[in-house]
């Protein structure tokens, strides 16, 4: 049996999927099982996919399963040590599954670890940007609470994690989210300071697709994550306000300050009691979304920059330049809209 076994589900990528498959056969660790699913393509994807003879490379071909299916079927066909998930309009760089293969056989305690992906366009032109990045379990962790910070199509998974605890995709918007959260919750998870992966940026992404709910898949599963590790220790308001630090729509009010800062004060404390969470990373990741939704606030007075003054000094957090011009804005806001309603 391979050492690795990669997955790809395809569905109608044959723009990209050659150069796709061609970063994965070039490997610099090559012992691997290259399973291919295509998803249904109507295009010329099937026909690429079978021009490689590469005898490493298994496809399956059964007709349309379906986005989140065919990647619940790849997961169940996966039968080496190590899973390697790859989509089929990315680029692998050539000494990813090394890497990441050599810190999961030295760190047998972790059971994910992804790496840094840069963004680049249909011609694949870098575009200077990268995915934000956490490297250590606990950072990786907390940011969990909130959004996705692992590059999914860049992650390898020890196989054991998702036979013990039955784990697979589920049919929602997040899939992928949903699945780091429920491994980081059995094990830990790391993220390598490599950049192992291109991202490719394009119209058919399925962030920009427009069935993909991405917003609803989301707090479906933040909720579900917060009442794993709190219990019933936790209301549907406290699910309200913390998910109003994920949705930075226009719609945040002066009003809905006191409660944000009730649920930060419980959210701390629920974390001394259980200790789920590195408490200082926890509360350095809580400033940096308070911070965001000061900033879309629908309306300034100096009360507000008094709130956040209580809330920072709740949790302490070491200030980046970053985050000091943002505070240095909120208190521009607050002192000069003030001023401006009263004249």
């Amino acid at each position: 049996m391979p050492t690795i076994s990669v997955l790809m589900t395809v569905f109608n990528a044959e723009r990209f999927v050659k150069e796709s498959i061609e970063s994965i056969l070039v490997q610099s660790f090559s012992d691997f099982e290259f399973i291919i699913l295509n998803d249904g393509s109507t295009d010329n994807s099937l026909s690429i996919i079978e021009s490689f003879t590469d005898h490493r490379i298994r496809i399956i071909n059964i007709g349309k399963l379906g986005y989140y299916f065919a990647k619940q079927r790849l997961i169940k066909e996966a039968k080496s040590e190590y899973i390697a998930i790859m989509d089929a309009d990315d680029i692998a760089h050539p000494n990813r599954f090394e890497k990441q293969l050599l810190f999961l056989q030295n760190n047998p305690t972790y059971s994910l670890v992804s790496a840094r992906a840069n963004y680049i366009d249909v011609n694949n032109k870098d575009l200077k940007k990268s995915i934000d990045f956490f490297e250590s379990n606990d950072e990786i962790k907390c940011n969990l609470l909130f959004t996705n910070v692992i590059v999914h199509p860049c992650v390898m998974i020890r196989k054991s994690i998702l036979d013990e605890h039955n784990l697979n995709y589920l049919p929602i918007a997040g899939e992928d989210f949903d699945l780091w959260i429920r491994i980081a919750q059995h094990s830990k998870v790391y993220n390598l300071n490599d950049f192992l992966l291109s991202y490719r940026i394009h119209p058919n992404n399925m962030t920009h697709s427009k069935w993909y709910t991405l917003k609803d898949g989301i707090q479906a599963l933040i909720t579900n994550e917060i009442k794993y590790y709190f219990l019933d220790e936790v209301d549907n308001l406290d699910v309200q306000v913390h998910l109003s630090l994920i949705d930075f729509s226009l719609k945040n009010k002066i009003e809905d300050l006191p409660a944000l800062l009730t649920w930060i004060q419980k959210l701390i404390t629920l974390n001394k009691q259980h200790q789920h969470f590195d408490e200082q990373i926890l509360k350095q990741v809580v400033y940096e979304r308070v911070l965001k939704k000061y900033l879309r606030l629908t309306a300034y007075n100096f009360s507000v920059y008094q709130s956040l003054l209580v809330i920072k000094n709740l949790l302490q957090p070491k200030l980046t330049f970053e985050l000091r011009k943002k505070e240095l804005a909120i208190l521009a806001f607050s002192v000069l809209r003030n001023k401006f309603i009263q004249s």
